[in-house]
């Protein structure tokens, strides 16, 4: 098998690479689930929440201005980010995996956790999955359909079975946390391969109360579609209905989450590093902040939502310095997309002259920025300077590359493919990681951007868009029909993206699938015959 570097393959490199290793740094990631760059109060000049802890991250470290998911949707970004790997080349063409799918990673691939496993590190998990549970059936065998029927699927589990793929069979030595989003079935926290639970019962969904003027149209038979309207006012805080563990509550899993991922930090005595990854629920639905936070912002309870998410990372930032790790630790807070307007609706933007995405256009799920640029903070003493800045495209697939490079770890051929080191910016390079992105919306449809263009393809033929963002960062002037030379280069660069299986150099790969699906609307059917 051949192997790479994607950074010079001197011996001075290999030399290099044997003394970081020796001195490797801790590695913490902390992952929002649905929040903009504009929800983060140092970064948005026009914000209506309070984020002292990121804020003070910001001013310790490096504040990345072009962050990107190679998603808008969560689990294809999850798997991009273990991966290095663009969720496309899986099985998973759109939408999202349930909490009863199988895991979407096959145990062959290798993560960004089972690589720094290999390379001395003590790995540990705490939040949403949302890649698949391989669950244990009661005849002893497993799903294979991506996304099985729910209620089939709850009453053919085997819930006090081990799980058969999940977090702790691909590079973690310890997972807590949950198998999907908060509001996706099974409500209940999942600890190594064992969910974790006294008794799971059936409820309807609806344990948080609803908004007065919805009670109130509700009793007053208003017809469907105005309640939909009033109904959408607010944010979704109710669960879907499903399976849940007794006593457990929507509001029980941020505290949770966070309380086990610094008790894990402030317990730690081995002498090896960690690598710490903690995927928060929040502030995606259901949007359910603690007592304790709520009023406190002013943008409602989403506001107050994400300033819980706050507070969850500074109980990480605060287990650091309190156990003397944070001076060797390169520590990350980004998120999964943009937010989502079924946690802050377009009414309550408006009422609170909040926008999430701040100068962006979109939202989750969207192609448009809004949808995939997202707050990206580096904090690493001695190596990235404070208060700093970098306006270098990344994308969150290039974690796994990064740290390949930290701990001088090859790459084979067949592992993180569409992974950039971003090592040199964190260090203050100016010089570009990436040439290109590929984003994926919900549907599965994508975009692809070098260096200001960005073309958006769609279902519909007649609404591919295209977008200089050097002058239209807000996506307002589609340039499709008066650039159709930029058009027909950029879809020549997906496309070879595509057929190479990979976007990094080496030997082609082969995507996982169909060859062709039907979301590469621009390529003819017989694509690489």
């Amino acid at each position: 098998m051949s192997f790479r570097y994607r950074i010079a393959g001197s011996f001075v490199f290999l030399l290099m690479g044997m003394m970081l290793a020796q001195a490797a740094p801790n590695i913490v990631f902390i992952l929002a689930d649905d929040m903009g760059v504009g929800d983060v109060a140092s970064l948005n000049p026009e914000a209506k929440v309070k984020t002292p802890n990121l804020d003070a991250l910001v001013s310790a470290g490096m504040n990345f201005t072009d962050a990107h998911t190679s998603s808008a949707v969560c689990t294809p970004t999850r798997y991009g980010l273990m991966t290095g790997r663009y969720s496309w080349r899986s099985r998973l063409k759109e939408r999202v995996l349930s909490g009863y799918s199988p895991c979407l990673v096959s145990r062959d691939r290798k993560t960004v956790a089972s690589l720094l496993k290999e390379k001395g590190y003590n790995t540990a998990m705490f939040g949403k999955w949302h890649l698949g549970i391989t669950w244990t059936k009661k005849d002893g065998s497993v799903f294979t359909e991506l996304k099985p029927d729910e209620d089939e699927a709850e009453l053919k589990i085997d819930f006090a079975a081990p799980i058969q793929l999940g977090p702790t069979h691909l590079g973690f030595d310890y997972f807590f946390g949950t198998a999907a989003s908060w509001d996706m079935a099974p409500y209940a926290f999942i600890e190594n391969d064992r969910l974790h639970y006294t008794e799971l019962i059936k409820h309807s969904g609806k344990l948080v109360p609803e908004p007065a003027e919805v009670v109130e149209a509700r009793s007053n038979k208003v017809p469907a579609e105005e309640l939909k309207k009033i109904s959408n006012k607010y944010p979704k805080a109710s669960w879907r209905p499903g399976l849940a563990g007794t006593g457990v509550k929507p509001t029980d899993a941020l505290p949770e989450i966070a309380r086990h991922a610094a008790r894990y930090i402030d317990d730690y005595t081995s002498e090896k590093p960690f690598f710490v990854y903690m995927p928060l629920t929040a502030p995606h639905t259901p949007v359910v902040p603690n007592e304790q936070f709520k009023g406190k912002s002013q943008a409602g309870t989403y506001g107050d939502f994400v300033q819980e998410v706050d507070w969850a990372v500074g109980e990480v930032v605060k287990a650091l310095k309190a156990s003397g790790q944070l001076e060797n630790t390169l520590l990350i807070f980004t998120t999964d997309n943009g937010y989502s307007p079924k946690a802050f609706p377009d009414a309550q933007k408006e009422q609170y002259g909040h926008n999430p995405s701040y100068i962006y256009n979109g939202c989750k799920g969207r192609l448009l920025e809004g949808g995939h640029r997202v707050p990206f903070i580096a904090t690493w003493p001695g190596v990235v300077d404070a208060g700093s800045r970098s306006d270098v495209m990344i994308c969150l697939n290039d974690f796994f590359a990064t740290c390949a490079e930290i701990t001088g770890s090859e790459i084979p051929d067949n592992t993180a493919e569409d992974s950039f080191s971003f090592l040199s910016a964190l260090k203050g390079s100016t010089t570009p990681v990436r040439d290109t992105l590929v984003s994926r919306d919900f549907g599965g449809y994508l975009a692809i951007r070098q260096g200001g263009w960005k073309l958006c393809f769609s279902k519909n033929a007649n609404a591919y868009k295209l977008y200089n963002l050097a002058d239209d960062i807000g996506e307002q002037k589609n340039l499709f029909k008066s650039n159709p030379e930029k058009v027909e280069q950029l879809t020549a660069t997906i496309t070879k993206l595509v057929q190479d299986g990979r976007s990094t150099p080496g030997a082609k790969q082969k995507n996982d699938g169909e060859e062709w699906w039907k979301q590469l609307c621009w390529i003819v059917p017989n694509i690489g015959k």
